[in-house]
């Protein structure tokens, strides 16, 4: 089977395409035809080696965190999936390899994919959709609490964006371009195009901050925080873990960094925010799996409008 692997950190000119023996099953586990992966930030943090120090040295690794396929083996101790189920998921986010035709995981790593959701938007909608809920719970946020997102335009800030103004947040969404445009249609209270004018300048505290973007530090993102408020980031390093668990020994504004786990609940959350209450996730561009370099290098220069995903 063909399988995207490095050998070593680097950049993406250290992907490769490889053939692999398809993996065997244990009992408690399943064997997915992967069907389409979508790219997600993490996935070039770890093959840069910005993540070294937690993803260690052992190579050949892989690449990829969320995935959606059909089941094709299931162990004789599975008993909730079916041979043939459609279902999509997650692999761990610092081991990630389901950019591959064929992968192994553990039952509670997948979802049945709901019938009206495409393969392309419940790949996409994995690490997406759980951060956005994960994001939404650390915060604490409730009706009528404002909370400004760095980076709204991207995944997972639109998913954000969608279910804060479904539980009547007060939403300050900052991004630029066409992707300040596209979320208009959201209808966030207040939109920051970051070119022309700083968050810093605003004279809103807000109950939450969620960080998307990587260019708004804590340092500096506390000054615009009410007391006992949250400071969220999904962009983790090793210096930033240090800093949050510091500081959260001491200061009431709160520095959290989150990666998100799947869940069967969250996986619920999500199926249910995807068939019954509107949520959508726009899909960027589609790229075939022998193109994987390009679509990473697409990905990766940013300024685009939704996920990139890659079908197999």
């Amino acid at each position: 089977m063909k399988k995207i692997i490095f050998n070593r950190y680097g950049s993406f000119d250290d992907l490769q395409m490889t053939d692999v023996q398809t993996p065997t099953i244990k009992d408690d586990e399943l064997l997915i035809r992967v069907k389409v992966v979508s790219i997600n930030p993490l996935d070039w943090k770890r093959l840069e080696g910005q993540l070294k120090i937690i993803t260690g040295f052992k190579f050949p690794k892989g690449i990829g965190i969320d995935f959606s396929g059909i089941v094709k083996q299931k162990g004789d101790a599975i008993s909730s999936f079916q041979v043939g189920d459609a279902v999509f998921g997650g692999v761990d986010a610092m081991k990630g390899a389901a950019l591959a035709e064929y992968i192994v995981v553990k039952e509670a790593a997948i979802f049945k994919k709901p019938e009206a959701v495409s393969f392309e938007t419940a790949a996409a909608a994995v690490t997406t959709g759980v951060t956005a809920l994960h994001l939404l719970e650390k915060c604490n946020a409730k009706s009528g609490d404002s909370l400004l997102i760095n980076g709204a335009s991207g995944g997972v800030g639109m998913a954000v964006l969608q279910m804060a103004k479904l539980q009547g947040i007060k939403v300050t969404a900052v991004a630029s371009g066409e992707g300040l445009a596209f979320i208009q249609k959201w209808k966030p209270d207040v939109a920051i195009d970051y070119k022309i004018q700083s968050v810093l300048e605003q004279k809103t505290a807000y109950n939450a901050i969620i960080e998307l973007a990587g260019n708004l530090p804590f340092g500096r993102g506390k000054a615009i925080l009410k007391p006992q408020s949250i400071f969220a980031s999904t962009l983790p390093n090793p210096v930033d873990m240090l800093k949050a668990f510091l500081n959260n020994l001491f200061s009431s504004k709160k520095f959290q960094i989150i990666i998100a786990n799947t869940t069967p609940d969250y996986y619920r959350q999500l199926c249910e925010s995807l068939t019954q209450k509107g949520l959508e996730i726009p899909i960027a561009k589609n790229f075939a799996m022998a193109d994987f370099k390009e679509a990473y290098q697409f990905a990766r220069k940013g300024g685009i409008v939704g996920k990139v995903v890659i079908s197999i």
